[in-house]
């Protein structure tokens, strides 16, 4: 009787000390990626990242190998709402583009990482072409993808508790490999931009 008796005690205690270790290791891992030291500003534009799409799956620039990479960068609060315009011309530049579209991946890097939740991202990004993929992250991984791309992180006050993102007035372009190879300004049109692209794409 006794014995039974301790056996669930016995139990508990094993259980305890498990969720104890379990509960510093994670401890740990937070920590260290509280500070985790920042990449170097180079003159090199581009890098590695893991971000987190609207589904909430993590996207590697791996991903995107052997295709294109049109970036932009912004938020879906964004000054004078030009997210949204450029977001537009990108969708358009992929319709204008055609068969080769197959060969070029849009993607939408939002900087509000507090607002822009994956949730938040998904319902947003229903009002453009669907070939757009969008992809945010922590405070972290948005600082560091502003430091390899050479995207400066700005805000504006919108009013006493709201902060806009200055978006880039730039698309910058990643070749198959993952080399940088130009910015183009987003005040180009959609046909001068996709006629850029497709004297590029083989």
């Amino acid at each position: 009787m006794t014995q039974n008796k301790k056996t669930p005690i016995l139990i508990i205690l094993i259980t305890g000390v498990i969720i104890a270790l379990g509960a510093g290791a994670v401890g740990i891992f937070y920590t260290k990626q509280a500070i985790q030291t920042a990449p170097q500003q180079t003159d090199i534009i581009g890098g590695g990242f893991q971000l987190l799409s609207p589904s909430g799956n993590v996207v590697s620039t791996g991903s995107f190998r052997g295709r294109w990479m049109l970036m932009y960068f912004g938020a879906s609060r964004c000054l004078n709402d030009q997210c949204s315009q450029n977001l537009n011309k990108m969708g358009k530049i992929m319709e204008l583009l055609g068969k080769k579209s197959t060969k070029v991946i849009p993607i939408f890097i939002s900087f509000d990482s507090q607002y822009d939740t994956p949730d938040r991202l998904m319902l947003y990004m229903k009002h453009f072409n669907n070939k757009i993929i969008a992809l945010t992250g922590g405070d972290l991984a948005i600082r560091d993808i502003s430091i390899l791309y050479h995207v400066p992180l700005k805000t504006v006050q919108a009013t006493e508790k709201t902060k806009l993102i200055e978006p880039f007035q730039q698309f910058i372009l990643m070749d198959p490999t993952g080399k940088y190879n130009q910015s183009i300004n987003t005040d180009e049109t959609a046909e001068q931009i996709a006629d850029a692209l497709s004297s590029l794409i083989q």
